[in-house]
């Protein structure tokens, strides 16, 4: 890291810092691979608007989970017929401010009913998608109840039928962070035949199927390896060839975290460095509240005993979602063991434990990698009423 570089880091910190050209880069990688595909931005991976709007110049479209996200979206330049407004117990007020400004896909059946009777009271007819809970599963297991989506035995041209609403997408979306394409592939050919299954209820035509669940990015080099895009591209490929003569309808990906995770770094400084019975803390700036999820993988340790092998997204992947190191110390000089820890009062407040670090002083900055994806947006910022981490796209 060059010193101009770490001077600007050192006057910001607390701060995250997204690399533009990597996040251009994944978009690109993306769109050479998917090239029948239309891509949707998944906002509430992060929602820095500068980071939308590098997004939105690359023609991407925005997969929106609240009415807040739908206007971020527009903010960025994003059409409207490209955000895709999907999230469970919408309510009337979110229905009347994003009304025409988005495609709304439902989430329930009363879902629905309330859109209906939304676009009677206006006079309309409204065009609408629904997010459904499949009888297929991401890996296998019998189909399972849950928040999301309608169940798809639940579908029939009965409970389909509101007067004000025609029903002409779907969206599924099961489980995120998958980096085995032949899972990502058969999960693929499922929502796809799903689509011609819904499209053959009467009074519905599918005009878009959004497949959903992300496109996962590698954490942990040493036990990742990252998605094989050929193989994601012949079964996309081969699905363009049978909807061009079945649906014809959009085919779309939500990007999940692989435009933004490893884009991104957060940045602390070390505002004290004690030892305590033997143990050494480096105390950072806006720990737990500037980045959670390093914390959050150090709370279920303690719980459980070990890491988690299975992730609990979106606050835990894996255990070596983060890396940590000091840019301003060699990394050939001499080494020490430190528990990074944060400034909150909590003992919660943990980022890592038992990591060997470069030795350190106060004022250093610590760097912390994979930041770009559910990092300050998940984090409790108010906690303590210390300021908030900064944020900056370079």
């Amino acid at each position: 890291m060059n010193q101009t570089m770490l001077d600007f880091i050192k006057q910001n910190a607390p701060c995250y810092i997204y690399d533009k050209s990597m996040i251009t880069e994944r978009c690109r990688v993306l769109r050479n691979a998917m090239p029948e595909a239309l891509f949707l931005y998944s906002v509430k991976t992060n929602p820095f608007l500068p980071v939308i709007k590098t997004v939105a110049a690359e023609g991407f479209g925005a997969d929106a989970a609240s009415s807040g996200e739908v206007f971020k979206a527009l903010e960025a330049g994003i059409p409207s017929e490209n955000i895709y407004y999907s999230s469970p117990g919408k309510t009337l007020e979110d229905i009347d401010k994003i009304f025409g400004k988005c495609v709304i896909i439902a989430d329930s059946l009363s879902e629905l009913e309330t859109l209906s009777d939304y676009a009677a009271a206006k006079g309309e007819t409204c065009s609408a998608g629904i997010r459904i809970n499949p009888l297929f599963t991401m890996d296998g297991e019998a189909p399972s109840p849950g928040k999301f989506g309608i169940d798809e035995e639940l579908l029939t041209p009965e409970s389909l039928d509101f007067p004000n609403i025609k029903v002409t997408g779907i969206h599924v979306h099961l489980k995120s962070q998958i980096l085995d394409a032949a899972t990502l592939c058969r999960y693929y050919e499922n929502c796809f035949d799903l689509g011609q299954r819904i499209n053959a209820i009467p009074g519905v035509c599918i005009e878009f199927i959004n497949f959903g669940s992300g496109i996962g990015t590698v954490y942990d080099k040493a036990c990742e390896e990252p998605l094989d895009f050929n193989r994601i591209a012949l079964t996309v490929k081969k699905l363009a060839k049978q909807n061009e003569t079945t649906l014809r309808g959009k085919l779309i990906f939500e990007t999940g975290r692989f435009l933004v995770c490893n884009a991104g770094t957060y940045y602390t400084k070390i505002a004290d460095k004690k030892v305590s019975r033997g143990r050494t803390y480096l105390i950072v700036e806006n720990g737990l509240n500037g980045f959670l999820r390093p914390a959050m993988a150090q709370v279920l340790k303690r719980n459980t005993g070990s890491y988690l092998e299975f992730g609990q997204e979106p606050l835990y992947t894996s255990p070596g979602q983060c890396s940590f190191s000091l840019p301003e110390r060699p990394e050939d000089g001499e080494n020490e063991i430190v528990d990074i820890a944060g400034n909150l009062c909590t003992s919660l407040d943990v980022m890592a434990e038992g990591i060997t670090l470069p030795i350190a002083k106060t004022g250093d900055i610590v760097e912390v990698t994979n930041a770009g994806s559910y990092g300050l947006t998940l984090s409790p910022a108010m906690f303590s009423s210390h300021r908030p981490p900064k944020e900056f796209l370079l």
